[in-house]
């Protein structure tokens, strides 16, 4: 199984693109997406003709058997970063489908907070499922990610996480 792992922060040693490598790491066949900050901004004129960081994601997008967001929570949201990579995920072009339609996603938010991301963890399936992915069961909410990144219980969550896409069966979008 080829699993993409997408994170949408823009700092590069961030809490969440850590966890978004442990879950490579622990996934098989799992390719870290490079960080999003090489996206230009979402742009309707450029649709037609994206610029080629833009034709590198979707392909990795088409070629994973299932794609991995993992976000932090900025004011109780997805950040712009991540928004603006979904805009150019989501966007038919050249009369092709979306990338992200009846693709198998998963979902994961990170805090340094208690509570998680968990405002983000709903807002990012709300936005992958309005633009047509296939929503997996699988999601996880890690809340206090600083400190908690090397922790065995954090460690086994994502290997639960990982076990569970890893066995659920695909569904038709």
């Amino acid at each position: 199984m080829s699993v993409l792992v997408i994170t949408g922060s823009a700092r590069q040693q961030s809490h969440t693109r850590r966890l978004g490598e442990q879950l490579a790491a622990a996934s098989p066949g799992a390719v870290l997406a490079p960080r999003l900050t090489e996206l230009p901004y979402f742009d309707q004129d450029l649709e037609g003709t994206p610029p080629g960081t833009v034709q590198q994601l979707r392909q990795q997008v088409l070629a994973a058997d299932t794609v991995v967001f993992v976000t932090p929570e900025y004011n109780g949201t997805i950040p712009g970063l991540l928004a603006n990579a979904i805009d150019w995920l989501s966007r038919p072009y050249d009369g092709q489908p979306s990338v992200l339609r009846g693709k198998p996603v998963v979902t994961v938010a990170a805090s340094p907070g208690g509570v998680g991301g968990v405002r983000a963890l709903v807002s990012l399936r709300t936005v992958l499922g309005n633009a047509g992915a296939q929503l997996l069961e699988g999601r996880l909410s890690v809340s206090e990610v600083h400190v908690r990144l090397d922790d065995e219980t954090l460690a086994a969550e994502l290997d639960a996480l990982v076990a569970g896409f890893s066995a659920e069966p695909a569904r038709a979008a």
